[in-house]
């Protein structure tokens, strides 16, 4: 067990020091004593008391002093008593004995003092040195404290960590003496590689610099590899007494000596190796390589800060710059609906030209009013941790209006306060301008902008509904433009798409509010007539609609007349079907048609079976000519003079496998109307050549054959090229060949037709205008058709000669044909009577079944065979 000093010295080593004088004053008499007793003569006893009374005083203090003296002088007083009479004195030992009671206490009391006055001297020396040390060691601590602090400043606000680093090396060198100073870093292939930052306190230091920046050292070698390797500071004294120290030329070339390395050091890691040089050599400074320790265990850490700093910055730049050319808008909107950022996007979708104009300002200004609530709600959900997407409209900073699509998140707010919405904007404008548009298509005609079948079936079903619950009628009329395709033909599709959105204007200024006007297809218009408490309803809008198409159209220039045939049907009397309605009116506006046009008809049921007819009709059309039910029956043409026959009218004919024959009258009207008429007519005029050309050939070189052209033939482009080709293929000369067309036909179109028959009449092939005086001629433009042959039509034959209009009518005809040029042939000469009215009044030529019905092929040709004639009175 350890012993203390207290324990072996209880009272104490003040104690010991007071005692300790008068008993080395006690044993000193006891030896005086002794030694006198043996007989040994000590010179001045009294001095030598008096030199222990001293020591006592002196190093036991005053008080050992002082009871040293009393008893040295207990002594004095007994060895100069007289002998056998203690302290009586004789002589002068009494006064020597008083003299020694004052001066040995005196002389004690005096050392004492003097000693107390040297342990105080002594004390405040030791104390004014221990001072000294102190404030010396805190002001270099607080040295260190500032250049630590100034380079911890210097670093947190250098730009980037070079420029961190070559703050700190020049702080150290500045402020120690150190002349160069340079930082290494480990680099990618793990070994030291020198960074850009540096200091040099002198010139001539490139070379050493260069050398540097060229190499790079593995752990261990040379000065930075040793720092990095020990992860502790490393001084060489003299770098010329250096094993293994690559740079040791260029550095002594550089008149440099002494080196320090010293690790930069972040949780054991080492981050950086400072290293610093001097022109002299140097022992080491443990208290600078404290220092420098202390800045590379706070560099290191800074260091880390720095490159976190760094690449968060590095970060936060590439997400600014994606942010930035992001095309879609990116915006942070806090609770209020505050703008807080926005990229260029958003900037420029809201018409913003500089960030000031909208940053800090609510986003609530931009929107339209009526999402302005929708947008709050949108942002309270998102704040309470609720992805949400929304679609809204604003009005930016210059008025244009957009629809944009926002996804938002709840995101951290940068200012520790609450959190604020981030959101991703897309301009959805043109997506919803593209919706609308195909909405628009789905539902609505692109031409006319009235609703389509789709969206007429849709209001047409709305307004049976709405009828329902009101106890009223509905309407629904199917219009069909009369002729409009001849129109289309002639002009172009272009005016004819101008004529249709006309026509579209004109029905929607009829109706009455809450009817539709909607364009199925075509030329074909319909309309629901909702809320009818009468069928004079129904009546009044019809009759409006043929009113306004009794005035003409202008298009382009134009003047159009053009006039509509309607089918109306009833809600609930004819059907209850959207689909059934409409298929109603559609039947009944046939039969307005067929009723000669430019009217209505209510539909009756009646109508439905003539429809359903109809269909079948037109759908065995079809295929009639592939299954070769079509021929050609042909119908001789004499010459009214001399009764030969010079040509025949070819007829075509349809014998249909179940129902035998069809009239004409039925199913050439279908053809034009569902364009079959084109490969059927061409099929007629090259059938009919060929026949003609065969018969030539049999003999019968005078005659020619006569065909009917459809409207829709006629008013090809290519008419005159695929007659040519056809007289080509056929071998049938031109002068062969008669083509007939109506007078109608041809005023309709009356520039065009002109160009049409010229051509033709150049190839040299005979132009007939057919049932003429049933239509609306023009005998200016008859007489510059380049025509050949007037036919009478057979209205004007059939009662003559008891009719005396039809007769005049007749004779007139044929005065001014012949007064133009032209050739007349009669048809429908059914009597003798007849005939020979024609010949009274100079008709070139005539046919009916006076002289034959149309006969096919093979009976034609056993007739001409014959030699059969017109007779001659």
């Amino acid at each position: 067990m350890a012993i203390t000093e207290q324990e072996l010295h209880p009272a104490g080593p003040g104690a010991w020091k007071t005692v300790g004088g008068p008993l080395l004053t006690i044993t000193a008499i006891a030896l005086i004593e002794i030694l006198v007793l043996t007989g040994f003569r000590i010179p001045n006893p009294p001095a030598v008391l008096l030199l222990v009374v001293a020591f006592a005083a002196f190093h036991g203090g005053m008080r050992s002093g002082l009871v040293s003296a009393v008893i040295a002088w207990a002594f004095f007083a007994y060895h100069f008593s007289i002998p056998g009479r203690p302290f009586e004195y004789a002589g002068e030992n009494f006064a020597r004995v008083m003299m020694w009671a004052i001066t040995t206490p005196a002389m004690a009391v005096m050392i004492g003092f003097l000693r107390r006055r040297s342990e105080r001297i002594h004390d405040l020396a030791s104390r004014n040195l221990t001072l000294e040390n102190q404030i010396a060691q805190r002001k270099r601590a607080e040295e260190e404290v500032r250049l630590l602090q100034t380079m911890m400043m210097a670093v947190a606000e250098a730009e980037d960590l070079y420029s961190a680093l070559e703050m700190v090396l020049r702080k150290v060198c500045e402020s120690t003496g150190w002349l160069v100073g340079q930082a290494w870093m480990p680099g990618e292939t793990g070994r030291l590689e020198c960074v850009p930052a540096w200091h040099a306190g002198a010139a001539g230091l490139e070379s050493f610099r260069k050398t540097s920046l060229d190499m790079t050292f593995a752990p261990g070698v040379e000065l930075p590899g040793r720092a990095w390797t020990l992860k502790k500071p490393v001084w060489v004294r003299d770098i010329s007494r250096e094993g293994n120290f690559p740079r040791a030329g260029v550095i002594l070339q550089s008149g440099l000596k002494a080196g320090l390395a010293v690790p930069a050091m972040a949780e054991n890691e080492v981050i950086a190796v400072l290293e610093f040089f001097v022109r002299e050599p140097r022992d080491e400074d443990e208290h600078f390589v404290g220092i420098v320790s202390s800045i590379g265990t706070q560099l290191g850490s800074m260091i880390r800060r720095k490159r976190a700093e760094e690449a968060l910055r590095r970060s936060e730049n590439q997400l600014r710059a994606i942010i930035d050319t992001e095309p879609e808008c990116v915006k942070i909107v806090d609770a209020d609906g505050t703008l807080l950022q926005m990229n260029a996007a958003g900037l420029a979708m809201i018409e913003a030209g500089r960030p000031e104009q909208v940053i800090g300002k609510s986003i609530f200004n931009l929107l339209l009013p009526e999402y302005r609530e929708p947008f709050r709600t949108h942002v309270e959900n998102v704040l309470r941790g609720k992805k949400a997407e929304m679609e809204f409209e604003i009005v930016g900073l210059k008025g244009a209006h957009r629809w944009l699509e926002m996804h938002s998140v709840a995101m951290p707010s940068d200012r520790g306060g609450p959190p604020v919405m981030l959101s991703i904007t897309r301009d959805v404008t043109e997506h919803r301008q593209t919706e609308k548009r195909l909405k628009q298509l789905a539902h609505f005609d692109s031409l006319t902008d009235l609703p389509n079948s789709v969206q007429f079936i849709e209001r047409l079903e709305q307004a049976i509904a709405d009828a329902d619950r009101h106890e009223r009628l509905v309407g629904v009329v199917f219009l069909d433009l009369d002729r409009f395709k001849y129109i289309n033909d002639s002009l172009g599709h272009e005016k004819g798409d101008k004529l249709l959105r006309e026509v579209a204007i004109r029905l929607g200024g009829v109706v009455r509010r809450g009817d539709t006007v909607a364009r199925l297809s075509g030329d074909e218009f319909a309309l629901v007539l909702a809320d009818m408490r009468h069928v004079d309803d129904a009546i009044h809008v019809a009759q409006k609609i043929l009113d306004v198409f009794r005035q003409s159209f202008r298009v382009d220039g134009h003047e159009l007349f053009v006039t509509a045939s309607m089918g109306i049907t009833l809600y609930p009397f004819d059907d209850r079907g959207a689909q059934e309605l409409l298929r109603n009116a559609d039947v009944a506006m046939y039969r307005a048609k067929e009723y000669g046009k430019n009217n209505y008809q209510f539909y009756v049921a009646e109508m439905t079976a003539k429809a359903t007819e109809r269909l079948a009709l037109e759908n065995d059309l079809r295929s009639a000519l592939a299954r070769g039910e079509l021929s050609l029956h042909y119908q001789p043409i004499a010459d009214c003079r001399s009764g030969r026959i010079v040509g025949m009218e070819a007829l075509l004919r349809w014998k249909h496998p179940a129902r035998g024959m069809i009239s004409p009258a039925l199913f050439i009207p279908l053809a034009e109307e569902t364009g079959f008429i084109i490969p059927i007519g061409e099929w007629v005029l090259r059938t009919a050549c060929e026949q003609c050309r065969q018969w030539q050939k049999q003999g019968f070189p005078s005659l020619y054959v006569a065909v009917n052209l459809s409207s829709r033939q006629f008013h090809q482009k290519d008419l005159p090229a695929s007659v040519y080709r056809i007289l080509h293929d056929t071998g049938l000369s031109p002068g062969s060949l008669g083509l007939e067309i109506t007078e109608g036909l041809v005023m309709q179109q009356a520039e065009a037709s002109v160009s049409t028959l010229r051509e033709l009449k150049a190839m040299d092939i005979r132009i007939s205008i057919d049932d003429f005086g049933t239509g609306y001629s023009s005998l200016s433009y008859l007489k510059r058709f380049p025509i050949n042959i007037l036919k009478i039509d057979q209205s004007f034959v059939r009662d003559i000669p008891g009719d005396a209009d039809d007769a005049a009518i007749a004779g007139t005809i044929i005065t001014m044909a012949h007064s133009l040029g032209l050739r007349v042939v009669a048809e429908g000469v059914e009597t003798v009577e007849q005939l020979n009215f024609m010949r009274q009044h100079g008709c070139d030529a005539m046919q009916g079944y006076y002289l034959s019905k149309p006969l096919p092929a093979d009976q034609f040709e056993e007739f001409i065979k014959n030699g059969t004639s017109l007779a001659i009175n």
